[in-house]
């Protein structure tokens, strides 16, 4: 899988977007939007959103290890909070079992779909 900063200059590319067209629709400086392509400069959170709407960067591809910790702290605490439900029995658990057993699920199907 290619760098962060390439995928995001490929994505620009193939569409033959400027990089001074998208430093302007971000309202940052074109030198700043250059070094982040070219890795010499981290990327924020609305650099890596306006790619993913602008050229459908994939989410998964742009966040991976953020996602994949966030998913694996989900999956812990889901878990945890399943058994807690089924050791006391509160009014309406089994309810909320079924919604978190099911995210759980879909969440661990959609990381292997990824």
């Amino acid at each position: 899988m290619p760098t962060k900063s390439k995928l995001l200059s490929h994505y620009r590319k193939d569409a033959n977007l400027p990089l001074h067209d998208v430093a302007y629709l971000l309202g940052i400086d074109k030198g700043n939007l250059s070094k982040v392509e070219r890795g010499m400069r981290q990327a924020n959170p609305n650099i890596y959103l306006l790619y993913h709407m602008l050229f459908g960067v994939p989410l998964n591809e742009l966040f991976n290890e953020q996602m994949s910790l966030l998913k694996d702290n989900i999956s812990k605490q889901s878990q945890k909070l399943v058994e807690e439900l089924k050791a006391h029995q509160p009014p309406k658990s089994n309810q909320r079992i079924q919604f978190i057993e099911s995210f759980v699920n879909n969440l661990n199907q959609n990381c292997h779909d990824s």
